[in-house]
């Protein structure tokens, strides 16, 4: 927001060098010779960036000028410009009030005045000032034949804004915005934050929707957006613009990208979890490591791709070997019938393998070579199986059962 009062404050100058001149100029009412020359001599040593000889001179005239009101406005309007040149913006604003408490400007030029003021005011934190000066501006427009540009309503706005009166707010920016051909991108955001303050979600994501499609390359609209849907519990939408980011290739960390995957498979759609997710530990933006290894197995497994989750559960078990990991595997052979595969890897000795694990890979063992038709090995591993206590009740049937068939 400072930067935002900072280019304010530039375009004040421009604004109020425009506007040093006209009053002057104007023939009705007109000023004294004395006045006058006091101005042009003035205008001179402004020109030269003389600008304390220049403060000096209208000093001078001031003291002198207390009869003649326009007089004295327009030396008021002067030396506020002089200050504004010098960056002094609190003296800038102290003679700008004063030279409009006169009301003798011609209304164009107090117009002008009044507007810097009110940017002034905003820029010095003074934001009741600025929204009470901002309100006569508008209220003298309606009776003139120059109407209120876009920018007015968004000083306005923003010094209601700083107020924290953010349902105030609204209607002028809404307006700056729809009367503008090209409105400011800093606009929809002061639009945004006002309506998020008033925890107007939806309206938050209106405005979101309109800053994706005018700046599709800034990351950061799309995942405020995803956000601002799961607050809405839309998480179908949320998906979507997160989607909509990846495909702009704006996802770029490896926790952006877990966060997308992560999201498919919670909303039932694994499978491009998977390939997405597969894809990404090709190019290397997502890590081979164990962790993200199982989760792409698991990913595999909820999308019914058994093979693919054992090729993936194996590659992570290679990296660190566990008893659970290698019982996990050994299942999933077996439901994908891979039943030579099976009797293979469950022969491997992994360290921290307690007996009952060793047991229950018997047990499995045992069931491959029985769907392999070689029973007497079933028999040797059921039976290897039975002398855990945990196996035993469920080995007993199948010694029994394949004793019978010997």
């Amino acid at each position: 927001m400072q930067k935002y009062y900072q280019h304010l404050l530039a375009s004040l100058i421009l604004l109020v060098g425009a506007l040093a001149a006209p009053a002057v100029a104007k023939s009705s009412p007109e000023l004294s010779d004395r006045t006058f020359r006091t101005v042009n001599k003035v205008q001179e040593l402004i020109a030269t960036e003389r600008y304390n000889d220049a403060i000096e001179k209208l000093s001078d005239a001031l003291e002198g000028t207390k009869a003649k009101k326009y007089d004295r406005a327009v030396l008021l309007q002067q030396m506020g410009f002089l200050y504004s040149l010098r960056d002094n913006y609190p003296k800038a604003a102290e003679y700008f009030a004063k030279s409009l408490a006169l009301d003798a400007l011609p209304v164009p030029v107090a117009q002008q005045v009044r507007y810097s003021l009110a940017q002034l005011y905003l820029a010095e934190e003074q934001f009741k000032q600025s929204v009470k000066t901002m309100k006569h501006w508008f209220k003298v427009a309606e009776t003139t034949e120059e109407k209120p540009q876009a920018h007015a309503y968004i000083t306005l706005a923003s010094a209601y804004v700083q107020l924290e009166d953010y349902k105030s707010a609204i209607s002028p920016v809404k307006q700056a915005i729809a009367m503008s051909p090209s409105p400011s991108e800093s606009w929809y955001l002061l639009l945004m934050a006002s309506h998020y303050e008033l925890k107007q979600f939806k309206s938050v994501a209106g405005v979101l929707k309109t800053l994706t499609n005018k700046y599709p390359q800034k990351k950061r609209y799309w995942m405020q957006l995803s956000g601002i849907y799961m607050e809405l519990n839309q998480e179908r939408n949320s998906l979507a613009t997160l989607e909509a980011a990846y495909k702009l290739d704006l996802l770029e960390s490896e926790k952006e990208i877990l966060r997308l995957v992560n999201f498919q498979a919670y909303r039932g759609i694994p499978y491009r979890a998977a390939k997405t997710l597969q894809a990404e530990m090709d190019t290397g933006r997502v890590t081979q490591s164990k962790e993200n290894i199982e989760r792409l197995a698991s990913f595999w497994q909820q999308a019914k791709e058994i093979d693919s989750a054992i090729l993936a559960y194996q590659h992570a078990f290679e990296l660190e070997q566990t008893a659970k990991a290698q019982l996990k595997i050994t299942r999933l052979m077996i439901q994908a019938q891979q039943y030579q595969q099976a009797t293979v890897f469950t022969q491997r000795v992994v360290a921290n393998a307690t007996s009952d694990d060793n047991a229950e890979l018997a047990y499995l063992r045992g069931m491959a070579y029985f769907e392999l038709e070689q029973p007497s090995r079933a028999l040797q591993a059921m039976q290897s199986a039975a002398k855990s206590k945990e196996m035993k009740s469920a080995a007993i049937p199948w010694i029994t059962f394949l004793k019978d068939q010997s």
